[in-house]
């Protein structure tokens, strides 16, 4: 064959390759190219509006502590996960039209409640027209779920509040953090403590007014009881009785513990007319924050908001020393026992070295006052977190109770995050039940912000 007809052989095989590939390109790889182009902006689509959706949801059910009443709580919900799921979800967004969107709350069981947000949007497709695909459908589903919360204000009203300027502050940053809550769903509760502590509103779903109103009446003065007001708050969860709801306390103070109720002992050789055994408060003063002497005793029971004073002496006190000189209330008590009043132990913990006086604990040493009155607050926040029998309520106990605790100025963070099980404090040496969380204010400008903290750690959990 002449290379003529060769070269003419080649030059035909060289077109058709040409004209294949050309075919290949129109009918393969353009067409896979589009595809890949119209299911990119399917998914872009897709995820967009699924984080829309979570959104919604998420912002409606923080919705469901607005209103009065369950129906406006619903409806707040359901416009606020409608505003935030449009504030997410730009409209025709990659040229998409006819959006539907649909926020519906309901009621799944006794404690808990959902936002379900369900979307849908029409994506007009590019390259797939050339096969008789116009456009897709796009949608999405998100589900939020609310449990209902039974939260105990456990709120310091000591003295030193009023000294520091931070008593009003407090007040505020403590109504913002009960205006999180929804009325006829969550219970609210509020103990104050100073010298003495009392349950000033028990937990109920209509409290805004009674707990907020009582909030803005304390009067700050006194000393610092936190182990009786713990215990009393945990009391009042275990009477509500709501395992299926999320119990927590939130803890406040700006101190350190500094008094302990229990059965003290009368020395025999006390002037007191009545050597039998006292139940009252025991605490101690201060020059600066050095522990002077102990003190006491006092009433456990505070009188009613607003108080000038809870420094009352209990009744039994004729002819003792304290009765006229309260800083001798060591000559008149022999020791403090090693339980207080509500079953926490002054020693069990072990957080600060204690020094014994016979078979119970030394009250002549005003550190010694204080240690003991801090491991009694260590050890009723260990019992709470564990779910303990409450022997003052025919034993009865209530697991999963979380504890928050809100420190202001100079207090004992470590106690505090023991307290709370923060997990800052890796190990706890009284790691038990749930984490829970503790903030810190270094002044009465951060409280507020502490609080909302709180709330929403609270709120999260319930989600």
């Amino acid at each position: 064959m002449s290379a003529n007809c060769i070269e003419k052989q080649r030059g035909r095989r060289s077109g058709f390759i040409l004209v294949l590939g050309v075919l290949m390109i129109a009918s393969l790889l353009l067409p896979a190219a589009g595809l890949a182009i119209d299911v990119g902006m399917m998914y872009l689509v897709e995820t967009l509006l699924s984080a829309a959706a979570d959104a919604a949801t998420l912002a409606g059910a923080r919705a469901l502590s607005r209103g009065s009443d369950d129906a406006s709580q619903r409806a707040n919900a359901e416009s606020t996960a409608n505003a935030y799921f449009h504030a997410n979800f730009p409209n025709g967004y990659l040229w998409t039209n006819n959006l539907q969107l649909t926020s519906t709350a309901a009621t799944d069981s006794t404690f808990l409640r959902s936002i379900t947000t369900t979307a849908s949007v029409n994506l007009p497709l590019i390259f797939m027209r050339l096969f008789g695909i116009s456009g897709t459908t796009v949608r999405a589903s998100a589900k939020s779920t609310r449990r209902d919360v039974n939260v105990m204000i456990v709120m310091d009203r000591s003295g030193s509040l009023a000294n520091s300027g931070a008593c009003t502050p407090l007040k505020a940053a403590a109504v913002n953090f009960v205006d999180k809550f929804a009325e006829t769903r969550d219970n609210v509760g509020l103990i104050t403590f100073a010298t003495s502590s009392r349950v000033d509103v028990a937990p109920a779903t209509t409290f805004k007014t009674p707990v907020e109103s009582t909030i803005n009446s304390v009067v700050c003065t006194g000393a610092t009881s936190s182990a009786q007001a713990l215990w009393q708050a945990y009391r009042q969860l275990v009477t509500l009785n709501q395992a299926g709801a999320l119990n927590a306390i939130l803890f406040f103070t700006d101190g350190r513990p500094t008094a302990v109720t229990e059965t003290f002992p009368i020395r025999s050789s006390s002037s007191c007319q009545s050597k039998s055994a006292k139940l009252g408060v025991m605490t101690l003063s201060y020059n600066g924050s050095t522990p002077v002497s102990s003190q006491g005793l006092y009433l456990q029971d505070a009188p009613p908001q607003p108080l000038s004073s809870d420094l009352t002496l209990i009744a039994s006190r004729t002819n003792c020393h304290f009765a006229s000189h309260q800083d001798q209330v060591s000559s008149d008590v022999q020791n403090a026992p090693v339980t207080d009043y509500w079953g926490n132990s002054l020693t069990t913990t072990a957080y600060r070295t204690v020094q014994y006086s016979g078979s119970g604990l030394d009250v002549s040493q005003a550190q010694n006052v204080e240690n003991f009155s801090t491991n009694a607050a260590d050890h009723a926040a260990l019992r709470i977190r564990r779910g303990d029998p409450d022997p003052t309520q025919a034993n009865r106990s209530l697991a999963g109770v979380v504890i928050y605790a809100v420190g202001l100025g100079d207090i004992d963070d470590v106690l505090l995050k023991r307290m709370a099980y923060d997990p800052s404090l890796t190990p706890n040496p009284v790691a038990a039940g749930n984490q829970g969380r503790y903030i810190y204010a270094a002044d009465a400008t951060q409280l507020d912000q502490a609080f909302t903290a709180v709330a929403s750690e609270i709120l999260r959990l319930a989600k």
